[in-house]
């Protein structure tokens, strides 16, 4: 249900109207009106601290807080910014250092200042590389050749050379003298790694100092909020009269009544109209609010419309079902869910009552297939299910249950458009789409009739043509009320086209249900039969493996099965429902003016 709002507009003088805002951003109940304004530069700094600060809030979320002393947020933030870059240098020195060590590597330990000696003494030291099959040992017996290592097919050695250039015909690379050891490149990482490590005590130290800068970010971020809402009001009289407008949901009236009239503040008050653009705020049961999450990733409802999270909420919970479709898989979701619900914190318990209800359907359709773990039940040789199996659904019924899911909840689907046409325009505007559902559910039922021995009413008979004839006025002559009735004949020829193809393909649409429930079933099946026919004979080694592949394998059925049954009734219900309920969408959610406690 989308609680009814109250549009407001306050008149204050000028002089008093900070003190007002104050007052009214402390009770929190007010949805403001704003506008746009350009920003200041005040504003464009104080933008740019916001940023600043929430990205070394995140930072310093993923350290472990020890003790530190602070000066002020302001110099956490320096702090965090010099020393993020300095550890970014840090490790960008340590790669060059790898990649130098790497170069190096195959020439072993040695000493530069050495190779400068002999270079000293007229003796030059040549290094080069060749394949191990373009090298000979013959080499060596013509040159002054010594082998310093070969690695990975390479063959690495060094030429001497006194006086003269010596001339080398052989096959080979020639490399440049490395300037520096393996050991004194491997002692540079170490000091970089060890400043890393001194980066990161420093950086654990400011992360006691989260809360300080939560709190300076709170208030930046209400002190733009403040500014914003200031900028919405709207200068008369000479600038001495500002003006504010804003909603305020009826269960809160009376307090911002109270509060009006304490402060002494001027006002208008009026009850939202159905077309206004007035924010939106829902109360639903405790189900059905438990699924406001699911219809906020799509888009609220404009404020005249039906809410339809009540509506579709039963839908999905079953389709979800019927995709995981796997009873030892529900089983295990609703004992991970209730568990989680003793250590979580407050926030996140509605999410896990969603889970444990969705997880009672997962149950449910796991019993009607008997499917559990991946395993049918139907083939199992348990003497207790006996009397269980002749209510387990084959393939066939599976697939007909989809269709049946589906056209149940497009039909229902209709009945909430009409409602809706009746909610906002009034009822002759509901008339097509009542036509529409007695041709599909009266056309439906004399088709069943039809079908009794003995019976009279026949598919085209006279009631039926009644039938036909009247949703025929519906359709045709009311699909939009008001124009020249052979514009309706020709919308409603229109019409008629675009329902006969697209009920249809909404219909189809229903079939992933019973191919999602199917793939889910074989999956498990198919990783059970892996578990039992790889695990080798070896007593307890074949069990330990035994159990790993079903662990493992199961856990990924689980995720991936899981994921899907929640993306495609999500699908379902967006395209399928939203579109036969004539769900139109596009609403602002309401944001009341208040002070906020910014968590990152």
């Amino acid at each position: 249900m989308i609680v009814p709002m109250i549009k407001y507009a306050f008149l204050v003088y000028h002089r008093d109207f900070d003190a007002f805002l104050k007052n009214l951003q402390e009770l929190g109940v007010v949805d403001i009106i704003r506008q746009n304004h350009e920003l200041t530069d005040e504003d464009r700094v104080t933008l740019g601290r916001v940023n600043r600060f929430n990205a070394a809030i995140k930072a310093l979320q993923l350290r472990q807080p020890q003790a530190g002393e602070f000066t002020s947020a302001e110099a956490i933030v320096d702090e965090l910014e010099a020393l993020t870059k300095e550890q970014e240098q840090q490790e960008i020195a340590i790669k060059k250092a790898q990649k130098e060590l790497n170069e190096v590597l195959p020439w072993g330990n040695f000493n530069p200042e050495a190779i400068k000696e002999l270079g000293d003494k007229g003796i030059k030291v040549r290094f080069f590389t060749t394949s191990e099959k373009s090298y000979s040992p013959e080499w060596e017996n013509e040159m002054p050749i010594e082998v310093i290592n070969r690695v990975a097919g390479q063959v690495y050695f060094v030429v001497l050379q006194q006086n003269e250039e010596i001339e080398f015909t052989y096959d080979a690379a020639e490399l440049k003298a490395p300037l520096f050891s393996y050991s004194q490149k491997e002692e540079e990482i170490k000091q970089f790694e060890q400043r890393i490590s001194e980066i990161n005590v420093k950086l654990d130290q400011l992360a006691a100092g989260l809360p300080l800068l939560q709190q300076e970010l709170t208030k930046m971020v209400n002190d733009l909020d403040f500014k914003e809402v200031a900028y919405s009001a709207n200068k008369e009289a000479n600038d001495s009269l500002m003006i504010l407008q804003g909603w305020v949901p009826q269960p809160q009236n009376d307090e911002l009544v109270k509060f009006l009239e304490k402060e002494s503040i001027i006002y208008i008050s009026e009850r939202a109209a159905k077309t206004d653009n007035a924010p939106i705020l829902l109360k639903n049961n405790r189900f059905a609010k438990l699924f406001e999450p699911i219809g906020a990733l799509f888009t609220s409802p404009t404020y005249g419309e039906l809410d339809l999270t009540p509506l579709f909420a039963p839908f999905f919970m079953l389709f979800f079902g019927f995709c995981l479709g796997d009873a030892g898989y529900g089983i295990l979701l609703l004992l991970g869910a209730t568990i989680a619900k003793f250590k979580v914190k407050k926030e996140m318990k509605p999410l896990l009552s969603l889970v444990q209800w969705l997880s009672v359907a997962t149950v449910l359709f796991g019993a009607i297939t008997g499917t559990l773990f991946g395993i049918s039940l139907v083939d199992v040789d348990i003497p207790i299910l006996d009397g269980f199996k002749k209510y387990i659904f084959d393939q066939n019924n599976m697939f007909n249950l989809a269709l049946g899911l589906g056209a149940i909840q497009i039909i229902f689907g209709m009945f909430v458009k009409a409602a809706n046409q009746i909610k906002l325009y009034g009822w002759v505007h509901s008339l097509s789409t009542f036509g529409w559902l007695l041709l599909l559910l009266g056309s439906a039922a004399v088709y069943g009739l039809s079908t009794k021995e003995g019976s009279e009413i026949q598919l085209f008979g006279n009631l039926h043509i009644g039938i036909l004839a009247v949703a025929g006025i519906g359709i045709f002559f009311f699909n939009s009320p008001g124009k020249n009735p052979f514009i309706n004949v020709g919308l409603g020829l229109w019409d008629s086209y675009n329902m006969a193809t697209g009920l249809f393909g909404d219909l189809l649409s229903y079939i992933r249900l019973f191919a999602l429930g199917l793939s889910s079933g074989i999956l498990g099946n198919v990783f059970n039969s892996l578990a039992f026919g790889m695990s080798p004979d070896i007593p307890v080694v074949g069990a330990i493996i035994t159990v790993l592949i079903l662990i493992v394998g199961h856990s990924i059925n689980l995720f991936m099965s899981a994921l899907g049954s929640l993306v495609h009734p999500m699908r379902l219900t967006f395209v399928e429902f939203y579109k036969n309920a004539g769900f139109t969408g596009g609403g602002k959610g309401y944001t009341p003016f208040k002070k906020q406690n910014v968590n990152v």
